[in-house]
């Protein structure tokens, strides 16, 4: 997946100076949307073929429902990770 990529790419990187991209958390936080858009389409698509009958991709089916729920749960820890932190700059008294 996409993200393992990314995590293997910023551990990769912690430890050096980088600078900036423009765009970079927003294109990272876009693409992660993107992809998990694709995965639950994919597990839409994968359920409704076992629902008509398809058993064939039955064990298909139960992993890109899996995919999509544990990219699910990761986008929302990241929400809300990302509110903690705002919520903890708005308490800091300047």
């Amino acid at each position: 997946m996409r993200v393992e990529n990314a995590m293997a790419a910023g551990i990769a990187s912690a430890g050096q100076a980088t600078r900036p991209t423009p765009g970079g958390f927003g294109k990272m936080v876009t693409q992660a949307l993107n992809d998990l858009s694709e995965l639950q389409t994919a597990a839409d698509r994968a359920a409704e073929s076992v629902a008509t009958g398809d058993m064939s991709s039955l064990q298909d089916a139960i992993v890109k429902m899996q995919e999509a729920s544990l990219m699910v749960e990761l986008v929302v820890a990241v929400r809300n990770h990302l509110v903690d932190g705002l919520q903890e700059l708005l308490r800091t008294q300047v």
